[in-house]
């Protein structure tokens, strides 16, 4: 999964020397949190609603509504915006995508490609991609085992399933959380008229505890 397939190409911006009432009507105009900042065709910063509410004066302020206005009229982007911006480029993998907002406490990422802000890839948009890439919207039976960190051990868990008319949506390993010399595998399925009891069972006899999910009736 590349940023580019999961990013948002339409950008709503701001020029850095905007004010935050600006900012902030454009914000609750186009119902979004962050807006990359630009001075002419360059991205110089980024502003998030987070920003332009500690910057904005509190309920508690001394000045009456007119100072207020005043304040947040005279105030431009350009003072409250994060100037260094971590990007990415529309090639990267949502994965590192994710990684960087993780470990960066950030919502969102501009993506820049030759110089240019060309969209921007949000929590939201890594959400999507999550769920789409799980199937977790389609209706299926979920299955999660511990299975030998060994070679072709997945497959010995596909042509189980297989056998009672599997349709794979989904196959996801992990080693999080479990012990040396085993991994976890998460399966999404559909069956046609198989057993789904006696799936369970034929696996619980090779693998041990399986936890099995029945999610066949949500809606897609």
């Amino acid at each position: 999964m590349l940023v580019k397939n999961w990013m948002s190409k339409k950008v709503v911006t701001i020029q850095y020397d905007d004010t935050l009432s600006e900012a902030i009507n454009t914000l609750k105009r186009n119902k979004i949190r962050r807006l990359p900042v630009m001075k002419g065709e360059k991205l110089v910063g980024i502003v998030s609603d987070r920003d332009l509410k500690e910057a904005a004066p509190s309920k508690a302020t001394s000045l009456d509504i007119w100072e207020v206005h005043y304040l947040m009229f005279k105030m431009k982007v350009k003072d409250v915006m994060v100037k260094k911006v971590i990007t990415i480029s529309p090639d990267a993998t949502v994965e590192s995508a994710a990684i960087l907002m993780h470990d960066n406490k950030i919502g969102g990422l501009p993506v820049i490609e030759n110089k240019k802000l060309v969209g921007i890839i949000t929590e939201t948009d890594i959400f999507d991609a999550l769920i789409q890439v799980t199937g977790a919207r389609i209706p299926s039976y979920r299955v999660s085992l511990l299975i030998p960190d060994t070679p072709g051990s997945i497959k010995e868990v596909c042509d189980i399933v297989r056998e009672y008319e599997f349709k794979c949506v989904s196959i996801l390993t992990t080693y999080a959380k479990v012990k040396k010399g085993k991994r976890k595998v998460i399966m999404r399925f559909q069956m046609g008229s198989g057993d789904i009891k006696k799936v369970k069972s034929v696996l619980e006899k090779k693998y041990g505890e399986v936890l099995l999910v029945d999610e066949t009736k949500k809606k897609k």
